[in-house]
């Protein structure tokens, strides 16, 4: 307990220096939360739709697997019909063809993304749950199902016309439930509407639906034998390609944070290092006294711990806040959480920060033990 006592002494001996080096280091913290917060917004979000998808397998061009479909549609009609073929002999319920268009600009207010769908398939067959609120779930021919959420930031209501292209003009039939996923963002159409403003009869993939018995793996593997120049995707592949894509991205924005974690330890180094020099008369005192030299060791990096630490806390607290704020945002606007601050994020975020702590004292601390008595006794 003595040893905090002089070590809370100290620190509050020297008020705005303590503060101003607290505030750098809680500043980068919080850099680094909110940073390293977006990947693991995007993989709750990305696993928990990803777990809401009915059909098991995703069939796309090779070279494009991962979680997006291809840029264009390249998917043949005859490669559908010969994908038909092999999962009907291989027990799939269902086979899919659809492709993704999207229309607008960055702006959320003026953003459309329409997903295509065959002739009598609805959109609860991809995305199970899903209800209609207003007007009808399964498009006609020359209609569309709006989400819940883009209705709401669009305006879009039953009757409404979308435009596609001058030749392709869409009506609102329906408006679907909230269901908190990525259907509440999707404009469901007619594939055909959609092949027609593109200027193709390709489609950007295929989606196998198979029954509870069926081995998910076993059967993409047999498409893909069946197809060649396509890839089969099961759920389970697309997560484990998220999370290595996702702790790349983690890498990247940790990267990022470095700079500003520097920051933050040589404002830790110099504040420690400085009150060193300015109490190398009362360590003397101390040794002379009978203070071994791991004692003041000690006593300097617990120094650096202390500010270390609660600058951590506050960065957490502050990277929190500010993750919660985007979160108001971004579901307010596209009803997904972007940002998350886990209990591993915590954790982590902690542990750098002491590290930082711990690597910024380590040599005023040295500095601190070393200095022989009878010179720190001499200094005026």
């Amino acid at each position: 307990m003595e040893v905090f006592y002089l070590v809370l002494r100290n620190l509050l001996a020297r008020p705005v220096r303590s503060l101003l080096t607290l505030l750098g280091v809680l500043i980068a913290t919080a850099s680094m939360v909110l940073f390293l917060s977006f990947g693991e917004g995007l993989r709750r979000a990305l696993f928990q739709e990803l777990s809401r998808v009915g059909p098991a397998i995703q069939v796309v061009p090779e070279g494009s697997e991962g979680l997006a479909f291809s840029a264009y549609p390249e998917i043949t009609p005859t490669q559908v019909e010969a994908l038909k073929r092999a999962a009907e002999a291989l027990g799939a319920q269902a086979v899919i063809p659809t492709l993704f268009l999207a229309r607008g600009g960055l702006d959320p207010q003026n953003s459309f993304f329409f997903q295509g769908l065959p002739p009598g398939v609805s959109p609860d067959l991809l995305y199970p749950g899903l209800r209609a609120k207003e007007g009808r779930l399964l498009p006609s021919k020359g209609g569309a199902v709006v989400g819940a959420k883009l209705a709401e930031r669009t305006g879009l209501a039953v009757g409404s016309p979308l435009r596609l292209s001058p030749q392709v003009t869409l009506k609102v039939e329906g408006i679907l439930e909230e269901s908190g996923g990525l259907a509440d963002n999707l404009i469901f159409a007619p594939l055909k509407a959609l092949q027609m403003v593109l200027g193709t009869e390709n489609v950007g993939a295929v989606l196998v639906a198979l029954s509870p018995d069926k081995k998910a793996e076993e059967v993409a593997r047999a498409l893909e034998r069946a197809v060649p120049g396509l890839k089969a995707q099961t759920t389970g592949e697309v997560m484990r390609f998220a999370e290595r894509a996702l702790r790349i991205s983690d890498l990247v924005r940790f990267g990022i944070s470095l700079v500003a974690l520097a920051v933050g330890g040589l404002l830790v180094a110099n504040t420690v290092m400085m009150s060193v020099y300015e109490r190398t008369r009362e360590f003397g005192v101390m040794r002379a006294l009978g203070a071994k030299r791991g004692f003041i060791f000690r006593l300097v990096v617990l120094e650096a711990l202390f500010l270390a630490l609660l600058g951590g806390v506050g960065g957490l607290a502050l990277g929190g806040v500010a993750s919660q704020a985007i979160n108001l945002y971004t579901q307010s606007e596209v009803g997904l959480a972007l940002s998350a601050v886990t209990p591993r994020l915590s954790l982590f975020a902690l542990l750098v920060a002491l590290s930082l702590g711990l690597l910024a004292g380590l040599l005023p601390a040295h500095q601190a033990s070393r200095i022989p008595v009878v010179e720190a006794l001499g200094r005026v």
